[in-house]
């Protein structure tokens, strides 16, 4: 069968989280944001591990205290709606698919991404990861359907009784000194002209 064969692939996990990650990050931006203006940004990233089977995610919003736990509650609205009642949809999954290609792409032209990409790729202790991680990028991210992803979707975790949910608040110590202004110390050539000025 096509798709077992498919979803056997070393890369299938990877992929299919990738593209998660975006869509979310989408819908969270479009809801959170734009929609209900709860907040100015709102993230959703994906912890995944290379010897361990699982990872976690994590929903970052920075709103007023007065807005946050209906922030709060919109974020799990917004990934209940994407398992249920607003599903993934070919849409979605294209647009998702050409910024998860076009960023791979770009990230093929640091030294970083590709050291990145390439530790480990020989440790039998990452059985997932090899030389089809770098080969098959683009056709396994090309291959994935909608209900790829929404079969991923329903092995997260995102049932209400199964989130972690916690709204922080940031304070400023006592005693702390805010210095109104604060002045650069002096640098050669900041003087008028420069330092090569003659």
């Amino acid at each position: 069968d096509y798709d077992k064969q498919r979803r056997a692939h070393p890369l299938f996990g990877n992929a299919a989280l990738s593209l998660i990650s975006e869509i979310a990050n989408r819908r969270l931006f479009s809801t959170v944001r734009e929609r209900k203006q709860l907040t100015y940004d709102a993230n959703f990233s994906l912890t995944g591990f290379e010897r361990m089977k699982g990872g976690w995610f994590l929903v970052t919003v920075t709103a007023s205290k007065e807005k946050a736990q209906k922030a709060l509650d919109a974020c799990k609205e917004t990934l209940e709606a994407l398992r249920k009642s607003n599903p993934i949809s070919v849409d979605n999954l294209e647009s998702a698919k050409r910024v998860v290609l076009n960023r791979h792409e770009g990230e093929l032209r640091t030294s970083q991404y590709w050291a990145t990409i390439m530790s480990g790729i020989q440790e039998e202790s990452i059985p997932l990861k090899g030389p089809l991680s770098v080969t098959d990028f683009h056709a396994v991210i090309e291959a994935m359907t909608t209900t790829d992803l929404q079969l991923a979707l329903d092995c997260m975790g995102l049932e209400e009784s199964q989130l972690y949910t916690a709204i922080g608040k940031t304070v400023q110590p006592e005693g702390l000194v805010v210095d109104e202004i604060v002045k650069a110390s002096p640098m050669a050539g900041m003087g008028r002209g420069g330092a090569l000025m003659g």
